[in-house]
């Protein structure tokens, strides 16, 4: 074999290695998909039949930079970092409106939780609106969620119950506790949303207590 020939295999062999090289950076890792869950537990004291409502979920607003398949975590305080092989299995503001209202119907024995859109025929007695203000945290640090809601009538012209909610629990090092921590700080945000439509109720249906006062114009004793 002369030296002309010897070079030429030895080109080949080089160049084919080469593809092989880049076809194999050319594989992207599998994308991980994780979910929210529902995790809040009954804590008894269901309503009344006579006391029972209809509950509907109406919206719940998240930041921009949150409502986007990838996970977003904080990095430092001004930055963030966007998960491009970890992301949600469905729209994230989606899954939180799920999950709320499914946390809800445990905590809310014995009232009816509707998501928006409702089913046919359903016809709601109060409207909840969640604005989500933070709902993000580091891993391996605290994940962190801020929200201001409000109960509306029917129609949605008054509010009958306002509240906010900042929370925080600790994550996890990776992606699988990040969104279990968001879980439970979901079921912590439906608990105070339970809670206030509770104590409502209550001061509704409270027995009025009669005082023993005596009207100013009626002589006391002794007088």
């Amino acid at each position: 074999m002369n030296r002309r020939a010897a070079r030429r295999i030895v080109v080949t062999v080089a160049v084919g290695l080469g593809v092989t090289a880049l076809g194999g950076c050319g594989t992207s890792p599998a994308t991980r998909l994780y979910t929210l869950a529902p995790v809040a537990e009954s804590r008894g004291n269901p309503a009344s039949p006579s006391d029972a409502i209809v509950i509907g979920v109406r919206s719940v607003t998240l930041p921009e930079e949150l409502d986007r398949p990838e996970i977003v975590t904080r990095t430092g305080p001004n930055t963030v970092q966007l998960a491009e092989f970890d992301q949600w299995s469905a729209p994230l503001r989606d899954s939180v409106m799920r999950v709320i209202g499914q946390d809800l119907t445990v905590l809310l024995s014995g009232d009816r939780v509707a998501v928006y859109p409702w089913p046919p025929g359903t016809s709601v007695d109060r409207e909840l609106v969640v604005q989500v203000t933070r709902f993000d945290g580091q891993l391996g640090g605290r994940c962190v969620l801020h929200a201001q809601w409000q109960m509306l009538t029917r129609r949605g012209a008054r509010s009958v119950i306002t509240g906010r909610s900042t929370l925080n629990d600790a994550c996890g090092p990776d992606y699988a506790a990040f969104a279990a921590a968001q879980s439970r700080l979901l079921a912590t945000l439906s608990a105070e949303i339970a809670s206030a439509i509770h104590d409502a109720r209550a001061d509704v249906t409270a027995p009025r207590v009669e005082t023993n006062s005596v009207p100013e114009d009626r002589p006391r004793v002794g007088e």
